[in-house]
C-alpha cells in the first residue's frame, strides 16, 4: 500500500466459527482440573489476542454462525449435510468461546438464516466504502472472492497475508472469477457439487478462457474436448447452483457503524475471572501486567541484620501461627544453587534476612524448630537440602504448597508459586534483579 493508503483506519473481521473448529482439530484435548476440555478456548482466545495485540485494529468485530438452516440450505438441501454432527468436546466449549469475546469488550455479529461468511462479506464492502482498509480474518478460500485492493485476507495460523495477487495465483483469476471457478470445480467442504468430471485445473483453465459460467455454457460448442463439453451441456444447472451456493452474499442484514465497532478496553475483572475458570495461567499473565507501586498489596518488611532485630521480630510473632518460609536462591539450580536469604512470614509480620543467614541466627533457630508452628514452604525438598547447605534444620509440621496444588489439580502442568499466587489471589509476584542468574523457584 502507498503512504496515503496506509493512514486509512483498520477494520478487522474475524471468522468465529471457523477458528472454533481449527482450534479444535489443531489442538490437543486440554483439559482442566474439574475435567472441561479447553482446548479450542485456548486456541481461539490466542488468535484473538494475537489479532489486538500484534495489529492494533481500529475496529474489529468476530463473525458466528447460528444455529439452523440458512438461505443456502433453502436452495439446497444437501449443503453442508455430509458433515458430522460436531464433537461433544466442541460443543460444551462453545459458551466459554462466547464468554470470552464478551469479556474482551469485542463485538459479536450474527444472523439467523446467514452465515459468517454473509455478515463479514457485508461489513467488508461496507467498511471500505466507509474508508477503511479491511482485513477479513479467516483460512477459507472462499473470501478470496471478497478481495480488493483495500480487502485483504490474514491467516494468523500461517501469519499469511493474501491478496489480489495471491487469489490470481492461487485461481489463476482475478477475485470476482472465484465464484466461477468454484462453480465448475464445486466444494467438498461445503458439498457445494459443481460439474461432476471437472476439477480445479480444468476449471480455471475455462473459466480463464471464457471469463464467467454464463458466457462458458452460451458458447458451450467452443468446448474442447467433447467429454468437457458434455459434462457442461448435462450439467449446466448444477454449474449455475453451485456458483449461487458458492457466492458470498453482501448485502445481509447487517449494517457498519464504525463507533459499535472501535476497538475498546477489554471487562478486566469479567476476563481474569473467566481465564482463572479455565486454568489459564499463563494468558491470565499476559493480560494481567505486574503491579505497580501504587497497587501492589504490602505489608511492612523487617530488613534483620543482627541479633536483636531477630530477637525483637520473633518475641513479637504471634503464638503458635503458621510460618511461610522461603529462600532466596541465585546462581546454578538445583543443587548448586547459591543461598541469598530467607524470608519469614505469618501474614502480619514478615522478614528477610539477607547474605550470611549464621551470623544472627539463635532466635530463628528455635523458630524453625518450634513443634508448634506449621511451616508452610512452596517445595519443601528444594527447601530441606537449601537449609542443609548452610547448616539448619527446618523441624515439622510442615505445609507444602507445592504439593498441595498438585494434589488439587492434578492435570496442570505449572504449579510454580508464582502461578498459584496469580490464579488465586490474582497478585504478580516480582523478584528483584540479581548480580548473576535470577534466583531459582524452590
Amino acid at each position: 500500500m502507498s503512504t496515503a493508503e496506509s493512514n486509512r483506519k483498520t477494520l478487522y473481521l474475524i471468522d468465529g466459527s471457523a477458528y472454533i473448529y481449527r482450534a479444535f482439530f489443531a489442538l490437543p484435548a486440554l483439559n482442566n482440573s474439574k475435567g472441561l476440555q479447553t482446548n479450542a478456548v485456548y486456541g481461539f482466545t490466542t488468535t484473538l489476542l494475537k489479532i489486538v495485540r500484534e495489529h492494533q485494529p481500529d475496529c474489529l468485530a468476530v463473525a458466528f454462525d447460528e444455529k439452523g438452516p440458512t438461505l443456502r440450505h433453502e436452495e439446497f438441501k444437501e449443503y453442508k449435510a455430509q458433515r458430522p454432527p460436531m464433537p461433544e468436546g466442541m460443543s460444551v466449549q462453545i459458551p466459554y468461546i462466547h464468554r470470552i469475546v464478551e469479556a474482551l469488550n469485542i463485538p459479536v455479529v450474527k444472523q439467523t438464516g446467514y452465515e459468517a461468511d454473509d455478515l463479514i462479506g457485508t461489513l467488508a464492502r461496507q467498511g471500505e466504502q466507509a474508508g477503511y482498509d479491511v482485513v477479513i480474518v479467516t483460512g477459507d478460500k472462499d473470501m478470496l472472492q471478497l478481495l480488493t485492493p483495500h480487502i485483504r485476507i490474514y491467516d494468523p495460523v500461517k501469519n499469511k497475508w493474501s491478496g489480489e495477487a495471491e487469489c490470481r495465483e492461487r485461481f489463476g483469476v482475478e477475485p470476482a472469477r472465484v465464484v466461477e471457478v468454484m462453480g465448475l470445480m464445486g466444494d467438498s467442504t461445503d458439498n457445494i457439487p459443481g460439474v461432476k468430471g471437472i476439477g480445479e485445473k480444468t476449471a480455471m483453465k475455462l473459466i480463464a478462457q471464457f471469463g464467467t459460467i454464463e458466457e462458458l455454457l452460451r458458447r458451450v460448442d467452443e468446448v474442447t474436448p467433447a467429454r468437457i463439453k458434455t459434462l457442461l451441456i448435462e450439467q449446466a444447472d448444477r454449474a449455475r447452483l453451485s456458483r449461487r451456493l458458492a457466492t458470498i452474499q453482501t448485502e445481509s442484514p447487517v449494517e457498519f457503524h464504525p463507533q459499535a465497532y472501535r476497538i475498546q478496553p477489554p471487562h478486566d475483572e469479567q476476563l481474569t475471572d473467566l481465564l482463572r475458570e479455565l486454568e489459564f495461567t499463563q494468558l491470565l499473565k499476559s493480560v494481567q501486567p505486574s503491579s505497580t507501586s501504587a497497587d501492589t498489596k504490602s505489608a511492612t518488611t523487617i530488613i534483620i541484620e543482627d541479633e536483636p532485630a531477630a530477637q525483637q521480630f520473633v518475641r513479637e510473632l504471634p503464638q503458635g501461627a503458621p510460618l511461610g518460609v522461603r529462600c532466596l536462591l541465585a546462581g546454578a539450580a538445583g543443587m548448586q544453587a547459591e543461598v541469598r536469604g530467607m524470608a519469614l512470614s505469618t501474614g502480619e509480620k514478615t522478614a528477610f534476612i539477607p547474605l550470611d543467614v549464621r551470623a544472627f541466627m539463635r532466635p530463628i533457630t528455635a523458630l524453625l524448630h518450634d513443634h508448634t508452628r506449621t511451616k508452610v514452604v512452596h517445595d519443601l525438598k528444594a527447601t530441606l537440602l537449601a537449609f542443609h547447605r548452610i547448616g539448619l534444620t527446618l523441624a515439622a509440621p510442615y505445609l507444602d504448597t507445592m504439593i498441595a496444588d498438585y494434589l488439587l489439580n492434578p492435570n496442570r502442568r505449572d504449579h510454580q508459586l508464582e502461578t498459584i499466587a496469580l490464579e488465586l489471589l490474582g497478585d504478580r509476584l516480582r523478584g528483584g534483579k540479581q548480580e548473576q542468574a535470577p534466583p531459582q523457584s524452590l
